[in-house]
């Protein structure tokens, strides 16, 4: 069928295309008929081109509609192409500046013509990164922009002004995107502005340079493809990581040594990073996540732009020190930048911690680990194996044993009752399956007791004072009436720590007969003897010295080690430079991965832990509102104190969608529907992190790790 534009149409039904190649810089206009498919399309346009050199890098790239043509057998009559059309002839690989966890930044060839999730795993591969589904690219904004947008959210005034392709268009709707243009091109402009690494001493890294990396002795002309072969890794190297199975991995020294141990870089007053000062500027770090489903070019990142890539969900999977040490220290390194920007909020005592377990990741990170030399590989993995069985076996089994109960006496208050300025009342509580029942003593215990409620789904939190012999338990229930508050009051730590890893277990609906009970008490224990200035338990008679306080190194910097925040209460750097050495006693016994891992788990005791701020505007209402996706739950709170107004749990829900007309995000649970428009960032980012938990809860040792794209893909899609 000719295409009857006037000064195109030609005797034999033919017309002209034009069609820019970027990378030559040059268009041709090549005659075509509608019934021409776009394999054919590109054979004749590399004709016209008159060039010998590989082609099988590029693709056809449409950029009104945001969109590539990569299904060569279509027509383009049935692409709806016209002789108006302009299109781009451009390679799908192309160069962009990746920020890794760390803060490193590597110059890495990304394949731009697949989806986010596909790049992303292709990446992660290439840097032995085990895992890439709890990954995500990000979109760097300067922190002025962010801050910017979140005064606009503050002011109610709508949805934060985005940039073209940050916005998801969303399938079967009348929404018009912007133009993007595959010719535009940042290579000639990487330095502009401030640049996101938190150094301006030259720690930049290109992938070729890294420690173990082979090195390549020539480099190709600039606008000359290489061949496909060169393709066959992101980086121009072959992958350390040849297999993402969690059975297999590779020994210490195959990995990069400046990816499994990070070069210093220090925050100045200078440097140009986001403290978020309140719970709105807390949304605004979820705002640059790119979507999973789309490709970097459909989202407007350009060649040579600055990408971050960040783990983004919170549950991590089997992180095993033999084929993890890259995506531990990784991990270890975002949770300390998130710490010394104030990200997650902390306690002096807890921010002491940090900086000790810091400060032994730091002394031992030329020491080598220590190593079983009784064992080969094949009886590691073995036992690896039999631990896996075992605590599946356990699993499997605990509802046919006896489930165990927990008794004591206990302190408790309810802070919201007018009775609760009397203070602490004590009881006698008892902990059975996922209930929690208290009486006034244990004489009472065949009688109505004082109450009486389920933990399945409740939010608990820690508020513990170890130098303060202060051991809470804070429970918010969710109840008929509302989310009830409910403070727990331990007289000791190992009593602590067997209440709080009930408790912990309660709300993921698990009882104490779960296998994961112990371990859970044990790492309770654990984190409280590191935040123990005295080194001894208080939960025992037996004490226990004083460990001997470190000499700090000369260049100790506590801007390195201690959140801004607290550096500027304390009266003096060498009152902080003190607490820190004598806190490092308890952990000076700790190798530098074993204190990453430290480190990694005190982080996900916060409160905040595994909770995503966004600023949203629920339907029929007039007044913006704060919410937050956890890890198993959506909740509500308070935008000033961020205390939880309502919760809603995923085990709840029954369906979720977004409704791309309107920008809203609806989601049904069994006693009541809600919906909402999101405003600090796109809806599809909040569907994402829905749909990105529930996939991750999935995951199972006893099944097999492969990933299922398809599976992450439909509950992260945004269409019912």
């Amino acid at each position: 069928m000719a295409h009857l534009v006037e000064g195109s149409s030609i005797i034999d039904g033919t017309w002209q295309l034009p069609i820019l190649v970027t990378d030559l810089n040059i268009s041709r206009s090549v005659y075509v008929r509608g019934d021409l498919h776009i394999g054919g399309l590109m054979l004749q346009l590399v004709n016209e081109c008159d060039t010998e050199r590989d082609w099988s890098d590029h693709a056809l790239w449409w950029p009104e509609k945001r969109r590539w043509l990569q299904h060569t057998r279509s027509t383009l009559d049935q692409n709806g192409i016209t002789a108006e059309t302009q299109l781009e002839f451009t390679p799908m690989h192309k160069d962009a500046r990746i920020q890794l966890p760390d803060m490193q930044m590597i110059d890495a060839r990304v394949d731009f013509s697949v989806n986010s999730f596909k790049a992303t795993k292709k990446l992660c591969r290439d840097l032995g990164i085990r895992y890439s589904e709890e990954l995500s690219l990000k979109r760097y904004i300067p922190p002025d922009d962010l801050r910017r947008g979140t005064s606009d959210a503050d002011n109610l005034s709508g949805p934060v002004s985005m940039r073209p392709g940050e916005e998801s268009i969303g399938p079967m709707t009348l929404r018009k995107a912007t133009p993007i243009f595959a010719s535009q091109s940042n290579l000639d402009h990487r330095r502009r502005g401030m640049s996101p690494a938190l150094s301006q001493s030259g720690h930049i890294f290109n992938a070729n340079e890294m420690g173990t990396l082979p090195r390549h002795g020539h480099t190709l002309p600039r606008g000359v493809s290489p061949s496909p072969g060169a393709y066959n890794d992101t980086m121009r190297r072959t992958p350390i990581m040849p297999s993402i199975s969690f059975s297999e991995g590779l020994e210490n020294e195959q990995f990069d040594d400046a990816l499994v141990h990070s070069p210093r870089l220090a925050p100045t007053k200078d440097t140009p990073v986001f403290r978020p000062q309140n719970y709105i500027e807390k949304a605004a770090i979820n705002r640059g996540w790119l979507d999973s489903s789309r490709s970097l070019m459909e989202q407007g990142i350009f060649e040579g732009d600055i990408v971050l890539l960040r783990f983004k969900f919170m549950n991590f999977f089997d992180l095993n020190p033999k084929y993890d040490p890259v995506r531990i220290n990784q991990l270890y390194e975002q949770a300390k930048w998130s710490i010394l920007l104030d990200e997650y909020d902390h306690t002096e005592e807890e921010a002491t911690l940090f900086a000790a377990l810091q400060l032994q990741a730091t002394l031992q990170r030329d020491s080598p680990e220590p190593e079983d030399n009784n064992k080969d590989d094949v009886d590691i993995l073995l036992d690896e194996l039999e631990h896996n069985l075992d605590a599946a076996a356990l699993n499997r089994r605990s509802d046919l044993t006896q489930v165990p109960e927990l008794t004591d006496y206990l302190k408790y208050m309810k802070p919201k009752k007018l009775a609760a300025f009397k203070g602490f009342k004590r009881a006698f509580f008892s902990f059975r399956d996922l209930y929690l029942t208290y009486h006034q003593s244990s004489a009472d215990t065949n009688s109505a007791p004082l109450g009486n409620f389920s933990l399945k789904g409740c939010e608990v939190s820690p508020d513990v004072s170890v130098n303060q012999q202060k051991y809470h338990i804070k429970l918010l229930v969710p109840t008929a009436e509302g989310m009830m508050d409910f403070i727990l009051k331990c007289d000791s730590e190992i009593q602590y720590a067997r209440w709080m890893a009930a408790c912990r277990l309660a709300s993921r609906g698990k009882t104490m007969a779960d296998s994961s009970f112990q371990s859970e008490v044990e790492s309770i224990k654990n984190l409280l003897k590191m935040q123990n200035a005295n080194g001894s338990e208080n939960g025992n008679n037996t004490s226990s010295r004083k460990a001997n306080a470190v000499k700090l190194p000369n260049d100790f910097n506590v801007e390195e080690y201690i959140s801004s925040k607290y550096v500027r209460r304390a009266k003096s750097k060498q009152s902080i430079q003190q607490r820190v050495s004598d806190a490092h006693g308890n952990v000076r016994q700790l190798t530098a991965t074993e204190a990453k891992l430290q480190y990694i788990r005190a982080w996900q005791a916060l409160p905040e832990h595994g909770i995503h701020y966004f600023i949203v505007r629920f339907r029929n209402a007039r007044k913006a509102e704060l919410v937050a996706v956890a890890i198993n739950r959506l909740a509500k709170l308070n935008m000033d104190n961020g205390e939880s107004l309502k919760t809603w749990r995923f085990s709840n829900m029954k369906k979720w969608h977004v409704n791309w007309e309107i920008r809203h995000l609806k989601i049904q649970f069994e006693d009541e529907d809600i919906e909402f428009k999101p405003l600090s960032a796109d809806c599809k980012v909040v569907h994402e992190f829905i749909g990105g938990y529930i996939f991750l809860s999935m995951r199972s040792k006893e099944q097999s790790q492969t990933l299922n794209e398809e599976l992450f893909h439909k509950l992260t899609g945004g269409w019912a």
